[in-house]
């Protein structure tokens, strides 16, 4: 017989109903781990919890499923594909990421939270951002690579779009936006709010919930919008101009647990040979000088 039980399997052998049984993970008040998206329990941590001899706090730690969630980053997805790594990429923006790290459902995730205003370039807004929810975790934060983030326009740059401020100056403009959480739409809102833009800019302008870089280039080719924030490298990949504003870190938050497993290890791995770095040299914007840098790490054992 096994030694891990499902939840019906618990529920029969606790003789309460499957409900209870996920109102007391739900408390977490049973030992229990998680494989995926499914609930299991090991029968001797249990049995052990019902002598009282422990808790949910001490039960062994499942490895999180081999998915990277987070930022949509180009670099990365070609990496992930390249390199063969078994990953699953589910890029829904920077803090859904962190959301996924939180509830053990990633391995990993792409982060790119805009740092405080004046720290343009530095890696403080990821590391602040893991820093409020990872104590305890088992977590480090790794350099990826540096972006320059500013405004994709239509090829010719026809409305002599070359700050952020021109943005209110200019009549009926169509501005993208990226999905409420991605690190995009964060620092948007930063750079308008900082030059004093954001009650000013008209609502009705807003084009929302581009899921992605290359997504907001698009629909600047497509005429969809005027403008919108994106990588250099979105802009190349369309036939764009761009308007360059700031430089970016984004870093991988990792699962130390998780980290030599292969399918990560198949990643970094690749990540260190020539036909990557060829890759990075030839995307506009990117740099790769502090790929693996330590930003954060836990205290967790």
């Amino acid at each position: 017989m096994s030694n891990f039980l499902t939840v019906a399997e618990i529920a029969d052998h606790l003789r309460i109903r499957p409900r209870k049984v996920y109102a007391l993970v739900a408390a977490g008040e049973i030992p229990h781990r998680r494989a995926g998206a499914r609930l299991i329990f090991d029968r001797q941590e249990i049995d052990s919890w019902l002598r009282g001899e422990g808790g949910p706090q001490e039960t062994s730690r499942l490895r999180p499923p081999a998915v990277i969630a987070g930022s949509h980053d180009p670099l990365l997805e070609w990496a992930v594909r390249a390199s063969g790594a078994a990953l699953a990429m589910m890029t829904r923006g920077s803090r859904d990421g962190l959301g996924q790290m939180v509830a053990g459902e990633a391995c990993a995730a792409a982060l790119h939270f805009p740092p405080p205003p004046g720290e343009a370039g530095s890696a403080a807004g990821n590391a602040t951002e893991v820093d409020l929810v990872g104590a305890g975790r088992h977590w480090t934060l790794l350099g990826w690579a540096s972006r320059v983030q500013g405004l994709v326009v239509a090829p010719g740059n026809p409305l002599g779009i070359c700050a952020i401020a021109d943005l209110a100056r200019t009549p009926a403009l169509r501005i993208g936006r990226r999905q409420a959480g991605a690190g995009g739409r964060e620092l948007f809102d930063q750079l308008t709010m900082t030059a004093g833009l954001l009650a000013t800019l008209p609502s009705a302008g807003f084009v929302d919930g581009l899921t992605s870089e290359d997504e907001v280039g698009l629909a600047v080719r497509e005429g969809r919008i005027d403008c919108g924030l994106a990588i250099e490298a979105a802009a190349l990949r369309h036939g764009l101009d761009f308007v360059p504003l700031v430089e970016e870190r984004l870093d991988l938050l990792v699962d130390r647990g998780s980290y030599f497993d292969a399918s990560l290890q198949a990643l970094f791995d690749f990540a260190g040979n020539a036909q990557f770095r060829s890759r990075a040299a030839a995307l506009p914007g990117y740099s790769i000088a502090e790929l693996g840098a330590v930003r954060w790490n836990s205290a967790a054992s």
